[in-house]
């Protein structure tokens, strides 16, 4: 209630030019974008100071990659080349831009994904307590390897099972308290979705997480290694209509695990767990969960209610019968009442409160031609009792879009 966000009133231009090769046949395909962002912020409000005023990011390829096609008797045989976007089940647990090589295979009934990833160099570290002393700081070094498959059962259901490792490559050295900073975990998932009736469709999703990091001790540094131990999980329903309104419902519950005595980041070393196993979900990936909080999968209960219409379906002209319209409303809880999420903000210890909020939001998209969008956002959340008392005000978020495609 006291702290201007960096978002604040600001004006954000991002410019995409991108060019895409095919051959003749379509089997070999060649794709490169290169982007740039320039962002103006409001000087006023409070903590204006240490706000940029203009912000502008270098251009950057931040898609580059060669695809490569070949079909057998069964199988359709895909390798990726570059910097591209993977991800495995939802995207809970790994969905970025990273450069690798990444191979798929797909029939009518089964589809294997295999792929080794670095993640890009300029992305900072998801353990903000990294050695600055260390090689390229605050930069990550990550590798991902993965492998996904996803096989149709009955026609109307899909099963998938899926691996993937992600080694951190960051120097093991201790910062200047004596912490030692580093995580290397595995995620393995199981999910089952598909059609419940020709308009109702279901997903669920079960992730469970290993591996080794740093424990970090109350009020000292820590050199000791210890397990990881975190799941996740996920599913929801989602019924259409057939009517030219075009209208959908949907409902979804997700959870994150939590870490009762890790109290000082959410992601990060620095005031991670302090004893037994680190039990805090920390993925590369994520779900979208509002607009105003916008929380991550850690020590988190997320609700999630809504439903969509386009309120003039029935028109004759494409330009009104584009327009959609979507409210969201959203409850979210801690798992552990006494850790830390990704929000900061939050009281943790003993006593703290679970309950974190609650949000609505709403989002009208509108094409008004094949080239032009429009897209607002509305989003309020309300804050419960795990915020200080003294300081708890609702945060409003307000976005407007225009995207123009040449």
């Amino acid at each position: 209630s006291t702290t201007q966000d960096a978002l604040d009133h600001s004006w954000e231009n991002d410019l995409r030019m991108f060019l895409r090769v095919a051959s003749a046949s379509g089997k070999t395909k060649f794709y490169s974008r290169l982007r740039t962002t320039s962002t103006i912020n409001s000087t006023g409000g409070n903590n204006a100071a240490a706000i940029d005023r203009h912000d502008r990011v270098q251009p950057t390829f931040d898609m580059l990659y060669m695809e490569w096609a070949f079909l057998g008797r069964t199988f359709k045989h895909t390798w990726t080349l570059g910097r591209q976007y993977a991800q495995v089940e939802r995207g809970i647990s790994f969905g970025m831009v990273a450069d690798g090589l990444r191979y798929e295979m797909a029939s009518k009934r089964n589809t294997v994904q295999l792929f080794w990833l670095m993640q890009s160099p300029s992305d900072d570290n998801i353990d903000g307590g990294v050695n600055p002393a260390s090689w390229n700081p605050g930069r990550t070094k990550r590798w991902f390897a993965g492998a996904e498959w996803n096989w149709k059962l009955f026609n109307r259901h899909t099963l998938g099972l899926f691996w993937l490792d992600n080694a951190d490559n960051n120097r093991e050295t201790a910062d200047g308290s004596g912490q030692k900073h580093q995580l290397d975990s595995y995620f393995y998932g199981l999910g089952l979705s598909g059609n419940l009736t020709s308009r109702l469709n279901y997903w669920t999703q079960y992730i469970t997480e290993s591996g080794k990091t740093y424990s970090s001790f109350a009020g000292t540094a820590s050199t000791t290694k210890i397990n990881v131990a975190a799941s996740a999980y996920d599913f929801g329903v989602r019924y259409f209509f057939q009517t030219d309104f075009a209208p959908t419902i949907y409902a979804e519950y997700a959870a994150g695990s939590g870490d009762g005595d890790a109290t000082g980041s959410a992601t990060g070393t620095s005031g991670g767990s302090i004893s037994g196993k680190d039990q805090r979900f920390i993925s590369f990936g994520g779900l979208s969960l509002g607009y105003a909080l916008s929380p991550q999968l850690i020590n988190l209960r997320a609700t999630k209610f809504g439903f969509s219409l386009k309120p003039f379906g029935w028109s004759a002209s494409r330009i009104w019968s584009e327009l959609s319209f979507q409210p969201t409303y959203y409850m979210f809880s801690k798992d552990k009442s006494a850790g830390t999420t990704s929000d900061a903000a939050v009281n943790t210890g003993a006593g703290a409160s679970n309950k974190i909020g609650n949000e609505i939001d709403v989002t009208i998209a509108w094409r008004l031609s094949g080239d032009l969008k429009y897209q607002f956002k509305w989003g309020r959340f309300s804050p419960g009792a795990a915020y200080p008392a003294g300081s708890r005000a609702a945060e409003n978020y307000l976005k407007l879009k225009i995207s123009l495609d040449l």
